[in-house]
């Protein structure tokens, strides 16, 4: 199996400022399935509008363009539990662009579908910050 060998000063560091970055709670702004995310530490809990819950954990690697997320559901659909989404992500300001692979399939997107393809899911999130609403 092969093992990304991150440098320390590098692409490390880059993924430790994006995991920082992915903290705390986003939530939708756009795409066709409405859903919530909630990053703490190496977790997430991914919450669609239609009640579906997927946790697990996640890896970054934003040396990759566009940047590559992997995402194990340890929770979730029965055909999904125990897979990994291969997704990508990218942010734009306050939000975070988002489109994952079905969980065990197929290959990392190489760009972000449209917001409207029903195929491919692409979603928007906007970071919720402390103090405000």
């Amino acid at each position: 199996m092969e093992t990304l060998v991150l440098e320390p000063d590098g692409t490390a560091a880059a993924a430790a400022r994006d995991r920082q970055k992915l903290q705390g709670r986003w939530s939708y702004v756009a795409g066709v399935r409405p859903a919530q995310l909630l990053i703490a530490g190496s977790h997430f809990t991914m919450t669609f509008g239609n009640g579906t819950i997927y946790m697990g954990t996640f890896r970054v690697d934003p040396s990759c363009k566009p940047r590559a997320m992997d995402m194990v559901v340890a929770e979730g659909p029965d055909r999904h539990r125990g897979k990994t989404a291969l997704c990508i992500y990218e942010f734009d300001g306050e939000r975070l662009i988002w489109a994952p692979a079905e969980p065990g399939v197929g290959g990392r997107p190489q760009a972000f579908p449209p917001l409207d393809d029903s195929l491919h899911l692409c979603l928007v999130f906007r970071h919720e910050r402390h103090g405000h609403g």
